[in-house]
């Protein structure tokens, strides 16, 4: 005999019945829904991300090394700069993810679903930009070069680490739980 069985009557729903029978499912990740202060902090740090890699700018590099030109570098720059240093299509990998984790931020925040880590892996992202863009090109010297370098961060890098930050935060707000009081009786009362 089955003890999980799932009847269907036309005054129930099927899918709560599942749930019901089924008590993992409910504890999957994206089940549950955030706060309404939480998807307001998700869609102002989608939109700080989103708006830094396109109009603020990034990094600042002065020096006189050739392969790494001085001047103001926004996301795009950022990335394209990253590019040449590394050698490959590694910045735009990274680029893109950032583009990613915006809309799904927004995405998340319009559905109300919680995310875990999506702020945090943007986060990892943009710790990485900073380590091969300030770190790295002091100590990478190519054959010929004599120039000297400085890179320093602008206002538009914090404003993505910000976003980020928000986005995670947003996510990890939980939702407000409503408790029913119940009066005490009269006996709860004279009771010591």
């Amino acid at each position: 005999m089955f003890t999980n069985v799932v009847w269907i009557r036309p005054s129930g729903q099927l899918y709560r019945k599942v749930l019901d029978v089924v008590p993992r499912v409910r504890a999957m990740a994206g089940m549950t829904r955030t706060s309404a202060g939480g998807r307001a902090l998700v869609v102002v740090g989608a939109i700080m991300l989103f708006g830094s890699l396109f109009f603020f700018p990034w990094f600042v590099v002065s020096g006189t090394r050739p392969d790494l030109p001085s001047g103001r570098y926004n996301g795009i720059g950022s990335t394209g700069l990253l590019n040449t240093l590394l050698g490959g299509p590694w910045g735009w990998i990274a680029f893109v993810w950032l583009v990613v984790s915006a809309f799904l931020g927004l995405g998340v925040a319009a559905l109300g679903r919680k995310t875990r880590r999506l702020g945090t892996a943007g986060m990892v992202v943009l710790l990485l930009y900073a380590l091969f863009l300030v770190v790295v090109p002091t100590y990478l010297n190519p054959q010929g070069s004599t120039g000297t370098v400085s890179v320093s961060f602008a206002y538009g890098f914090v404003a993505a680490v910000l976003g980020s930050a928000l986005v995670e935060a947003g996510a990890r707000l939980p939702r407000a739980a409503f408790a029913s009081y119940q009066a005490p009786t009269a006996a709860e009362w004279d009771s010591p």
